[in-house]
């Protein structure tokens, strides 16, 4: 079973603003089709599911599973770990670059 008031709550994390919008011109769907999601008022079809997905990616999908199975969660987590040190390695590049921009030459 998908929470998707999980997936609602992070979009809204994304996207402060228009959020739903935002979810909409992402996805590809009619906006009306995405506020239904964000009121509750409906749920993603599984015709989106694939679209989220790839947009989002397994670890956004997997975090509204109450009890995802473990080779799931496992592959989410890493997703997660790969995402970060990414982001560490550009911090780390910027941070350099800006060292290298103090230093006299």
């Amino acid at each position: 079973m998908i929470d998707t008031q999980v997936w609602v709550d992070a979009w809204r994390r994304m996207y402060p603003s228009k959020s739903a919008l935002m979810v909409a011109r992402d996805l590809d769907a009619p906006a009306r089709t995405v506020e239904k999601w964000f009121s509750g008022e409906a749920k993603p079809s599984f015709d989106y599911w694939g679209k989220i997905l790839n947009r989002y990616g397994l670890g956004f999908v997997v975090a509204g599973m109450a009890t995802p199975l473990p080779h799931l969660d496992d592959l989410a987590r890493e997703e997660r770990r790969a995402r970060l040190i990414a982001e560490r390695q550009s911090i780390d590049a910027l941070l350099a670059e800006d060292w290298q921009r103090r230093s006299p030459r």
